[in-house]
């Protein structure tokens, strides 16, 4: 594997939940493969949070589109909302075994729903009976777990999968929500992603998990054929809408299926209304963290004669 390009941008507030840092990390997910993670440094000795700051980190494949990328990223930066807010990015070559160093750092086991358990492969997590334990080395795939729409989505996975469903999971990114379909009774996942390196980080992760007959992987946008009991799409707001509207996201759910929806942050939900409207579904159920929300939805009824 190619070693990488972080990228760093600081954020000119201690709250990670402040609009400038959801609005900066919107924009920045989908330009890295990894998405964007969110940390607080800066703290006082007794906690004082006078010079704490964001700072929001993204990683790439240190190749020269990639070094285009990222300049591009920092010219468009003085024309995004909340402007004032954002530093000077930083861009620091790290070899790829720095990298995986770093995920060790700031990944450790976590609690989701009522029995969801995301584990880091180095880590032996504590369960209960009758948890789903979902072991994952992230790669450079977005989806460990520790970003508010993948839990929002897990948590709407675990209410509405029925046994023995067949799942669609589109923009799978490392495979999570896949891999926790068929530990939660799915019989088989198709799951697709545009990124090949999502698709080879997924690959590994399935198989970590002992579930790799069960999901089928392609690099692909939305599959053109078929109806599904339960549709996934993690991916954001704009590209979700463009998905109902352009490539037939609706149509691939089934008459009584749920399609489920996350990585919508707060002030883009219109989007989505919108384009669920015209695709004639209509929102069953919503949750929400700080400022993400996730949607479960059905066919309306006069869609489905």
């Amino acid at each position: 594997m190619t070693d990488l390009l972080e990228f760093t941008l600081p954020v000119a507030t201690p709250d990670p939940e402040a609009e400038p840092v959801q609005a900066a990390a919107a924009w920045l997910q989908p330009f890295f493969h990894g998405g964007v993670v969110v940390e607080v440094s800066g703290f006082g000795p007794y906690g004082e949070t006078d010079r704490a700051q964001v700072l929001l980190r993204g990683y790439l494949s240190d190749t020269p589109e990639h070094a285009r990328t990222l300049d591009d990223i920092r010219q468009a930066l003085p024309r995004q909302p909340f402007a004032d807010f954002y530093g000077e990015p930083r861009i620091k070559h790290l070899a790829t075994e720095d990298w995986a160093e770093a995920w060790k750092r700031h990944y450790h086991t976590l609690h989701i729903g009522e029995g969801i358990v995301i584990a880091p492969s180095w880590e032996e997590p504590t369960s209960r009976p009758g948890d789903v334990i979902i072991k994952l080395d992230p790669g450079m795939a977005f989806g460990t777990g520790t970003h508010p729409s993948t839990q929002l989505a897990l948590r709407l996975l675990e209410k509405y999968i029925r046994p023995r469903s067949v799942v669609l999971d589109v923009g799978t990114g490392s495979g999570i929500l896949a891999i926790a379909a068929v530990k939660m009774g799915a019989s088989r996942v198709i799951a697709t992603d545009i990124d090949p390196e999502a698709v080879r980080t997924a690959e590994e992760n399935a198989r970590l998990n002992q579930v790799r007959n069960q999901i089928t992987l392609l690099v692909e946008s939305v599959v053109d054929s078929g109806r599904y009991e339960l549709v996934l799409a993690n991916i954001l707001a704009d590209v979700i809408a463009d998905l109902l509207l352009h490539e037939g996201l609706a149509e691939r759910v089934a008459p009584d299926g749920v399609l489920i929806l996350s990585g919508i942050i707060k002030q883009r939900r219109d989007v989505v209304n919108l384009a669920l409207n015209a695709a004639g579904i209509a929102v069953i159920d919503t949750v929400e963290d700080g400022d993400w929300v996730a949607l479960a939805a059905k066919r309306q009824a006069s869609a489905n004669r």
